[in-house]
């Protein structure tokens, strides 16, 4: 089902995670950090939950003060043991060390459990996390150990970064290492790659223009071959662009994660069709654009029409490389060398590997690189019991970058693939 709105910046109603997810929240003021920080404290005390705030750059005593001011009602649930507010190095202690970080979370989950709690619930300001103290590699240990403590308990996490405090690619890697992200449509806008060049005023009225796309998985932005009269931005979720041939055989052209556009890049073509069908990997949500509006900021912004040029030439290079992967008849050296980019692209670095979440089937991935699944199975199976790889349904682990390049015949990835990470 199709779910279409207008959306509106501003004072901007944000999502609530559920129990067990790891959230990344993106703020772009102190007032948009505490509407979504109170309901989200709230939202766990009603529960039962023991809710932990980690202050970065305010003092707990700041902090309660602003939660107060928001409707939390701070002075009973931190006198009945409900609401406990510190400072993330406090908390985690420095030099910073991701296993002992991670045992100190849980440790305090159990604490909350063994004091009568449904669960333990933090929103963390993150700003520790990007300080030259704290290395990628820790970091990345960290992500690992939260994943996999999150979802299967009663842990759940809300990391919150403001926009114009941290780089805007390190935001774009952030987001996919998140299984729910949150903010206001305006600076979903102004992380794009196409416009973040555009002042504030401008950024405003594109995220007021945007619609809304929401659509669950399994279900079309769009199908191949219909008009292409619109410009998307995926905003959650994941998304793969298939290209189908007449007799049948498909092709999955690309996949399409947080903070980027799609729709074949045909921006002001006119009568333009689709090249390929856009399906969700998971339910997802875009924003989009009458591609006539983008035009017209175009036109009006030269500096936007040279990040859809570089956009363009980054699709079409892309494009080149896949090309070249398919006249090898290895169909390993094209599997290997497909994993690779995905590490590159949207994996992140840990002591275990390199970890790409993303949720490829057998078929998804034997349609990426044109064969059989049963080959795809082959060879994972193969990769799996060699310690190369291991690929489950949600999640891809490189486990050995040096042996998968070898296969790829590829130089080594480099330390590109680490980011920094909650």
């Amino acid at each position: 089902m199709k779910h279409d709105r207008q959306v509106r910046p501003g004072r901007q109603t944000f999502a609530r995670p559920r129990t067990g997810d790891h959230a990344i929240f993106i703020y772009e003021d102190t007032a948009a950090l505490f509407r979504f920080a109170a309901p989200y404290i709230n939202d766990g005390l009603a529960k039962g939950e023991r809710c932990v705030y980690l202050a970065a750059d305010s003092s707990p005593g700041e902090i309660l003060e602003a939660l107060s001011a928001h409707g939390v009602r701070t002075s009973r649930e931190v006198k009945r043991g409900a609401l406990a507010v510190t400072t993330a190095r406090e908390f985690f202690g420095f030099p910073f060390n991701a296993p002992r970080a991670m045992e100190h979370m849980l440790r305090t989950g159990t604490e909350a459990a063994s004091a009568g709690f449904a669960g333990l619930r933090v929103a963390g300001d993150w700003a520790w996390s990007l300080e030259k103290s704290v290395q990628d590699n820790e970091l990345g240990e960290f992500e690992s150990l939260l994943e996999r403590a999150t979802a299967p308990s009663r842990l759940t996490l809300a990391c919150m970064y403001r926009r114009d405090h941290t780089d805007p690619g390190t935001l774009e890697r952030l987001i996919r290492l998140h299984t729910k992200v949150i903010a206001s449509d305006y600076v979903f806008v102004s992380m794009s790659a196409l416009f973040r060049s555009l002042p504030p005023k401008d950024l405003q009225s594109l995220a007021k223009s945007a619609r809304q796309r929401v659509i669950r998985k399994g279900e079309f932005f769009f199908h191949q071959g219909a008009p292409a009269r619109d410009v998307y931005m995926l905003t959650s979720g994941m998304v793969k662009l298939v290209r189908t041939a007449p007799g049948g055989e498909s092709v999955i052209l690309r996949v399409v994660a947080p903070v980027q556009h799609f729709g074949d890049g045909r921006i002001g073509l006119g009568e333009a069709v689709r090249f390929a069908a856009a399906e969700a990997l998971e339910d997802s949500r875009a924003l989009v654009w009458d591609s006539s509006a983008i035009g017209e900021v175009v036109l009006a912004h030269p500096a936007v029409g040279v990040n859809v040029i570089r956009w363009l030439q980054e699709l079409m290079e892309e494009e080149r490389t896949r090309l070249e992967d398919f006249l090898s008849a290895d169909v390993k050296r094209r599997l290997a060398r497909l994993f690779l980019r995905l590490g590159q692209s949207i994996g992140r670095k840990t002591r275990r590997g390199v970890v790409i979440n993303v949720p490829l089937s057998r078929r998804d991935l034997a349609e990426l690189v044109i064969t059989s699944p049963y080959t795809i199975s082959r060879i994972l199976a193969e990769w799996r019991r060699l310690d190369i790889l291991d690929a489950q349904r949600t999640r891809i682990r490189i486990q050995d970058g040096e042996q998968l390049a070898a296969i790829a015949e590829q130089p080594v990835p480099g330390s590109d693939v680490a980011s920094r990470i909650s």
